[in-house]
């Protein structure tokens, strides 16, 4: 669990995360975890990330799952089961990535699975009629926010505010090889779309908040663990702070890194491919550095 500078998990969110499990465990089922995630890979394939296609940070990211599970199971055998609402139709026409790309996204994302931990449900799915552009209508018709409110939720709730702050770094970076007349410019641009995309996320967190609300709510973001959600790391590790859709994976021996594309190249790491498309980096200087110290490295799931 992540803290950030104001955190409460100890004051607030124990006890309640306490109380939400025996729900689940007074009657012997799995403890159900949901999270919104899993939307589709950046926009930005010049510095961000290897394609548009899952790669290894999914792949690690489905197998932490995995592993989460298991060693829960070792103290509580029914385990867990993790619920990824994709949002991935919920703002994608903002992006212009096609509903088609979100829908390889998720079913690869699905294929890396080895049991049952990972569940992902989606706009379509949430809402059964109509298009997904209807239902992206009816989304924003149900749960839709004005600005207003989520600039006063942004005052006084800082899980809002922090997630706000990070939609517009997100946004930055997403634009940041596309062309504009100036840097002002693009801020403009970044900053638009960052409120577009807030309003959506918010309306979408409040229709599975509604949907599932018996689950224990994770965030890939900072949070301040008071209960309302817990910060979950998607990948383990020291140096993964970005999520998988918005970087590429750099092995360094056994160790997983987030990283930009654009940094990873400039340091000269290797890019690996599996099933013809560009998977991972790999530190091969570091792997060249350990010869003969006796510790075997993977730098790539088979």
């Amino acid at each position: 669990m992540e803290a950030t500078a104001i955190d409460e998990y100890d004051t607030k969110g124990k006890q309640l995360l306490a109380e939400r499990i025996e729900n689940f465990t007074s009657s012997n089922r799995p403890i159900r975890f949901a999270m919104l995630g899993l939307p589709f890979k950046s926009i930005n394939h010049s510095d961000k990330v290897l394609g548009t296609l899952p790669d290894l940070g999914e792949q690690l990211t489905v197998m932490n799952f995995e592993a989460f599970n298991a060693n829960v199971q070792k103290h509580y055998a029914p385990g867990i089961k993790i619920l990824v609402a994709s949002d991935g139709y919920v703002f994608n026409d903002l992006l212009n990535v096609s509903n088609a790309e979100v829908d390889t996204y998720k079913r690869i994302n699905l294929d890396f699975r080895s049991n049952s931990t990972l569940e992902i449900v989606d706009l379509a799915q949430l809402y059964t009629a109509g298009s997904i552009e209807d239902k992206r209508t009816r989304l924003m018709q149900q749960f839709g926010y004005t600005w207003e409110r989520i600039e006063k939720e942004m005052l006084f709730n800082p899980d809002v505010n922090m997630l706000y702050k990070g939609m517009m770094r997100f946004m930055e970076e997403e634009l940041a090889d596309k062309p504009y007349d100036s840097n002002n410019q693009r801020h403009k641009a970044a900053k638009k779309l960052a409120r577009d995309m807030m309003l959506r996320n918010e309306a979408f967190n409040q229709l599975v908040r509604s949907e599932l609300p018996d689950h224990i709510r994770l965030s890939m973001h900072q949070s301040v663990n008071n209960g309302y959600k817990y910060s979950f790391k998607l990948i383990p590790g020291n140096q993964t702070r970005h999520s998988p859709w918005h970087s590429s994976i750099v092995m360094r021996g056994n160790e997983a890194i987030t990283m930009h594309k654009a940094d990873a190249l400039k340091a000269g790491y290797t890019i690996v491919n599996k099933k013809s498309q560009p998977y991972n980096f790999v530190d091969y200087g570091f792997e060249r550095d350990q010869e003969g110290n006796g510790n075997e490295y993977t730098y790539i799931i088979k």
